[in-house]
């Protein structure tokens, strides 16, 4: 899986509005100073006994039916301040085609990770990562999925080509998925810092 560290630090200057707040019955906005590049991520948290609906630019509507409290599933199932898009992505209801997709960068390290070790294993004839580059790299279509599996198909260079590729899997969770992620726990922190000011 990819790591965004960028997108978790979109979210380190948000401050709450709560518009509504009646027990598990909540919708809390939160939006960055508009001084600061971060202003430009606001997002929204709603959420009703055993569901959650994240507005960041992309909507996702989770839900459990066994935790009333969904922050609290937020909040027991990563570490503090951290995300598990693995186990959150199970729980998604409405918004399961953004959860997951073709991932260029993942492609262009594992192909890098084929070639390097057919290059060690003595079985990649000599020139094979500079063919590689350019012919699939530079010249092949590889900002989709279909792309990317034919550039592979296609390629041969001196008898040698990448083989079976039905079991090779391109997809990883999508940014619009991870920022969401990242808005959810940076939303449900703050929030949980909130009750304890008021608390005190």
């Amino acid at each position: 899986m990819s790591d965004y560290p960028e997108i978790a630090a979109r979210f380190s200057r948000h401050a709450m509005t709560v518009l509504h707040e009646e027990g598990l019955y909540r919708h809390l906005r939160f939006e960055g100073d508009a001084d600061s590049p971060f202003g430009r991520y606001p997002f929204e948290l709603i959420t009703w006994p055993y569901n959650l609906v994240v507005k960041a630019g992309w909507t996702f509507h989770f839900d459990i039916d066994a935790t009333p409290d969904m922050f609290n599933v937020f909040r027991k199932t990563a570490f503090s301040g951290e995300i598990n898009p693995g186990y959150w992505s199970e729980k998604v209801r409405a918004g399961r085609d953004e959860v997951e997709g073709f991932s260029d960068d993942l492609f262009e390290r594992q192909v890098k990770r084929y070639v390097v070790h057919s290059i060690r294993d003595g079985e990649a004839p000599r020139g094979i990562g500079a063919e590689v580059t350019r012919e699939i790299f530079e010249m092949g279509d590889i900002s989709h999925e279909a792309g990317a599996r034919a550039a592979l198909a296609d390629f041969r260079y001196d008898g040698w080509d990448f083989g079976d590729l039905s079991e090779w899997d391109f997809s990883d969770y999508t940014p619009g998925f991870l920022h969401s992620c990242h808005a959810i726990r940076h939303g449900v922190d703050l929030y949980a810092a909130a009750r304890k000011q008021v608390a005190a």
